[in-house]
């Protein structure tokens, strides 16, 4: 791509910062308005003009130090009080030095694409998925699995229900010899 050039850039500032439009960037793209702290070149507010796919329209905020936003003082019940919407591609919140919280009154995660390849709620841990809480119900339509490739454990401290229209139970030994006994597995039983 052929270097830009503007000729029409209006700069306003001090030495404690700046506004800018029509500013080129250092990788050559069009900021239409660049607000910039004049004491850091990683400080800034940047509205895009051209560039690739997500950068062409885009805004950029940049900060050395932290981003904070607050906001919804005066919200009533049932609004919300901060609302982020990516209109097509995904939504990244990406902390790869730190930790992600979402922490509220209550929490809903809801998956809703309805083509049944979507709807999907991935939750990957390399080391462990913790979950804690007085009560935890899981609820399935069609199927509910848990596999492990080493071991699992069901414990009720007071009291362990199973129920089911029809509960097989199977180990090592019953999946070569059959789950429901039969002659091998009483000549088994009996051979000493």
């Amino acid at each position: 791509m052929a270097e830009l050039k503007n000729y029409h850039t209006v700069r306003y500032g001090t030495a404690e910062g700046e506004l800018q439009f029509g500013h080129i960037t250092q990788d050559n793209v069009l900021s239409s308005v660049l607000l910039r702290n004049g004491g850091s070149l990683n400080h800034y507010i940047s509205m895009d003009a051209t560039g690739d796919n997500h950068r062409k329209h885009g805004t950029i905020c940049r900060s050395e130090g932290s981003f904070q936003v607050k906001a919804g003082d005066n919200v009533q019940d049932g609004s919300f009080g901060v609302y982020i919407e990516a209109k097509s591609g995904d939504l990244v919140l990406n902390a790869p030095s730190g930790k992600v919280k979402i922490a509220g009154v209550n929490v809903d995660i809801i998956a809703s694409g309805a083509d049944g390849k979507n709807g999907v709620v991935n939750i990957n841990g390399n080391e462990k998925v913790l979950i804690e809480s007085p009560t935890i119900s899981i609820s399935s339509k069609v199927s509910t699995k848990i596999f492990s490739e080493k071991t699992v454990e069901v414990i009720g401290k007071a009291i362990l229900n199973v129920y089911g229209g029809l509960v097989d139970v199977t180990d090592g030994a019953t999946s070569v010899l059959g789950s429901k006994g039969g002659p091998y597995l009483n000549e088994m039983r009996f051979k000493k």
